[in-house]
């Protein structure tokens, strides 16, 4: 039988609880306490080791009630982004949570943003709700990554979004005054001469994060969905669309389609540059999303998701299948 370890002296056992007071309760440092115990560095990590294995130490991780950490680091492991924030909401009706899901977006933003980023903007009934409740933050350049946005909603005005963000920053804004889609290629290729529209352009290769939204291919659930004629609906429909991301539309397995005359038509970013983008954050809820949310991160286009517990619950009731190599 192997032997039995050691039974520690009261006095050494005495060390380990003064080493872990010292250490976890006071922030004293290793070198720190050696010195007042008259003991090597070597031998306070080892007593702090062992005060964790014999239970004098022990460790409680209180998760803020808001958050869902299970299901945040389950979507993590199950589409291998890098991050996940499933914020829970209080009940009622999808526009009701919608603003709460803003709002709480709207508190952790400041969080996302570094000093001196260079931040792509691109459009979403969640993103405007954020953007009304934004506190202050770091100051940073916003670039509007995707044209004008037809909306029924006064209130909704996709110009302004880049700009209300830019004034929380107190930075700069580049705005791209175009339509998101326009009547052909040779208009849109007309309207990227143009010397505003190009400067804001050349930023998106410059980007170092874009806060972006998902649509689902769906009616009422995709802004360019609702901008496109009903024939080429269709025929990106019948190749498989089930999502978009900015000018991007995407089948179940995160694929690009490249049906219809849609790419050169758009005013926005396209999913070459956006994957370029070191951190790209998706904010976006709505059980009905969960398809499309679940196709953009097998797209591999968004590191980072923000969503709402209900939505969170029927992205991984669905599951996952391979992730696409490319949307390009």
């Amino acid at each position: 039988m192997p032997p039995r370890p050691a039974q520690r002296s009261a006095w050494e056992q005495m060390q380990a609880v003064l080493a872990a007071r010292r250490y976890y309760l006071d922030r004293a440092t290793k070198s720190a306490i050696s010195a007042e115990l008259g003991i090597s560095r070597f031998k306070v990590a080892r007593l702090l080791d062992e005060a964790v294995r014999q239970g004098i130490v022990t460790v409680e991780i209180h998760a803020p009630a808001e958050v869902d950490v299970d299901q945040s680091l389950r979507i993590v492991e199950t589409f291998g982004i890098r991050r996940a924030l499933v914020l829970r909401l209080p009940d009622g009706p999808e526009t009701f949570r919608r603003e709460q899901l803003g709002r709480a977006c709207a508190a952790v933003l400041a969080d996302l943003i570094d000093e001196g980023d260079v931040v792509g903007v691109a459009w979403g009934r969640t993103l405007h709700e954020m953007v009304r409740a934004l506190p202050t933050l770091p100051t940073s350049t916003m670039v509007q990554i995707v044209g004008s946005v037809p909306t029924s909603d006064l209130r909704v005005n996709s110009l302004d979004l880049a700009r209300s963000m830019a004034e929380r920053a107190h930075g700069e804004v580049f705005a791209l005054h175009v339509p998101m889609v326009v009547d052909s290629a040779d208009t849109a290729t007309r309207l990227r001469q143009d010397s505003h529209v190009s400067k804001t352009v050349a930023m998106f290769d410059h980007l170092t994060k874009a806060i972006v939204s998902i649509g689902a291919w769906q009616p009422d659930q995709s802004a360019l969905m609702a901008a496109l004629p009903g024939a080429l609906q269709q025929t990106l429909a019948d190749a498989g669309a089930v999502a978009d991301i900015c000018a991007t539309v995407m089948d179940l397995a995160g694929d690009k389609i490249n049906a219809g005359d849609l790419q050169g038509r758009c005013m926005a970013i396209t999913s070459e540059q956006l994957r370029a983008v070191p951190t790209v954050i998706a904010i976006v809820g709505g059980p009905v999303r969960a398809t499309a949310i679940g196709a953009a991160l097998r797209s591999g286009l968004v590191h980072c998701l923000i969503t709402d517990d209900r939505t969170a619950t029927e992205l991984l009731a669905r599951g996952h299948g391979a992730p696409s190599a490319s949307a390009s």
